[in-house]
């Protein structure tokens, strides 16, 4: 063989487009110039590139250099072919991917019954066949190219048109032609064009567009479920006590409901059912012992606590809610006591009694958050669902809070609050501040005041909501410090005093077990300690066991 590589090149891709593939399993009378069936050999080997990794899926194509015959296989995943029966003679072979020749190797001889091993490194060309070797490039580049245009196409779907507008630049002449080239007497004029056009999209993106969709027009539910059992030991007073020696338990379940109506839109409603004796029925303090015994209005009933709407306007700075609300709920919110699922059990540390609201009602909450430390809420509230109008049960708040790190401290919310009250026909007043201060990122400090002002005529009255001075403190530990990282504990100390000099302390220690991402289960220390002007005063010891459940 005297001609050179490049005529070799030019007669084989001539070959490839011309000639057609001859089955691997042809017989000798269909090709009369080859050897007898008998006489057969094979070559196999591997396809390498240059820095010597493995070529898959590529086609490796054995061109009889007589006959024109042709036989392909295509490499494994180990870059590995095989061309086990072809009649003997003289190959050129080739190495094609995206119908592209990528490399050729000429003057393969196939031996009778033998098995020749070739294998191909698609490495530059020598020096002398520099010229040759660009368009091998180009040609692996094409064929690269041309394969992801194939992944492209297989994976991707065209979105729905949508309308989108472009700007373009044209000119207008004197009489009002538009030209969009440049025109003697036409001056340049910026106009807008509206044009349908579809994008791209992957499978993978139109998948989770479409659970995205589905999930924004869905309603989510969710359940919160606790049981608490409690007992109750005597520490002072007489001996012969009711509550003595005794035990409780209390489960509630919330199912609760929410709808995103619009961007920044959502509706939710709060169903709630509760079962069982708390201790508060028989220790009479003036805050409850046990939070989740405000809600209990009738044994194994089903009663719609919450229901509202909540929007958010100004770039998410007002938050508007209004329908029928727990007023409390946006106020006075301590981080480190506030939340009877995971804090503490207590009334008295979970809310500030001076805020004196005893039911749910019609109401309507407005939150002001200017992104600079400060926020501002104001809210007005149906207080007595027995009253003939709302002039003679509203019950209003408003509060300030600030966040600051005062002294190179970490963070700390601070708020003061004003609430007015005419429930009952009887008008009263109060205010309060509180605190929740991060010493570390394992330790913050909490503290709450509370002081309560009644008309003049009714400075006699004993009724706690009406008039009592207030203050809690106590330490939370979160992140450190504990058994398991999303363990949580903390001591907290609360005292309220009445008008007619009825006093209250209550000492609490918990711990909260964090089992698993939806379960909790916490232990509970309380002691109470009352006296009272026209009774004799008592203290109980009350441990607990809650066991909290969300999903």
């Amino acid at each position: 063989m005297t001609v050179t590589w490049l005529a070799r090149a030019l007669v084989l891709a001539t070959a490839v487009a011309w000639v057609p593939i001859a089955a691997a399993g042809q017989t000798a009378a269909q090709h009369p110039a080859a050897h007898a069936a008998d006489e057969r050999g094979g070559v196999s080997g591997t396809v390498r590139d240059a820095t010597g990794a493995a070529q898959t899926g590529v086609t490796v194509t054995a061109t009889h250099q007589s006959t024109g015959a042709q036989f392909t296989a295509t490499t494994d995943a180990q870059g590995g072919y095989a061309l086990p029966a072809l009649p003997v003679g003289r190959y050129d072979l080739s190495v094609g991917a995206g119908g592209l020749i990528l490399y050729a190797q000429l003057d393969v001889e196939v031996a009778v019954n033998r098995t020749a091993t070739v294998n191909i490194a698609m490495t530059p060309l020598p020096a002398s066949q520099a010229a040759d070797s660009d368009r091998q490039a180009l040609l692996e580049r094409i064929a690269a190219l041309e394969q992801r245009i194939a992944d492209l196409e297989s994976t991707t779907v065209l979105s729905e048109p949508e309308t989108r507008v472009r700007r373009v630049e044209v000119y207008v002449d004197e009489t009002g032609g538009v030209h969009d080239e440049p025109a003697p007497g036409a001056r340049p004029t910026a106009t807008y064009v509206r044009e349908r056009v579809y994008r791209r999209q992957t499978i993978n993106e139109k998948i989770e567009e479409a659970l995205s969709a589905a999930e924004e027009r869905s309603v989510s539910v969710g359940i919160d479920a606790a049981t608490v059992t409690q007992a109750s030991g005597r520490t002072q007073g007489a001996d012969a006590a009711p509550a003595d020696g005794n035990a409780y338990a209390l489960a509630s379940a919330d199912l609760f409901f929410t709808a995103k109506l619009a961007q920044y839109t959502i509706f939710f409603a709060d169903v709630v059912a509760l079962s069982g004796s708390p201790p508060d029925r028989e220790i009479p303090g003036l805050t409850l012992l046990n939070g989740y015994t405000a809600r209990l209005v009738n044994q194994n009933e089903l009663n719609l606590r919450e229901v509202w709407l909540r929007t958010e306007l100004f770039q998410q700075r007002l938050a508007l809610v209004a329908g029928r609300l727990d007023l409390t709920n946006y106020f006075d919110q301590n981080a480190a006591a506030n939340d009877e699922t995971t804090q503490f059990l207590g009334d008295g540390l979970v809310n500030n009694p001076a805020l004196g609201l005893a039911t749910n009602g019609t109401g309507f909450a407005a939150v002001f958050d200017p992104k600079i430390g400060l926020t501002f809420r104001v809210g007005v509230q149906q207080s007595n669902p027995d009253a003939m109008n709302l002039s003679d049960s509203i019950y209003s708040l408003a509060e300030v809070g600030y966040l600051a790190t005062p002294l190179g401290l970490p963070e700390g919310n601070y708020r003061v609050w004003y609430r007015a009250t005419n429930t009952a026909g009887t008008g009263s007043t109060a205010y309060g501040f509180s605190v929740d201060q991060k010493i570390s990122p394992i330790i913050t400090l909490f503290g709450r005041f509370g002081d309560g002002r009644l008309p003049a005529e009714l400075e006699g009255a004993t009724s706690f909501s009406l008039g009592h001075h207030f203050y809690s403190t106590g330490v939370q530990f979160q992140n450190g410090w504990v058994f398991n990282p999303w363990d949580n504990w903390g001591i907290g100390y609360a005292q309220t005093e009445l008008a007619d000099e009825s006093r209250e302390r209550l000492t609490e220690g918990y711990y909260n077990f964090r089992l698993t991402e939806r379960l909790r289960l916490s232990f509970h220390l309380q002691h109470i300690f009352e006296s009272r002007p026209d009774a004799p005063s008592f203290g109980y010891l009350v441990p607990g066991v809650r066991l909290q459940a969300a999903f």
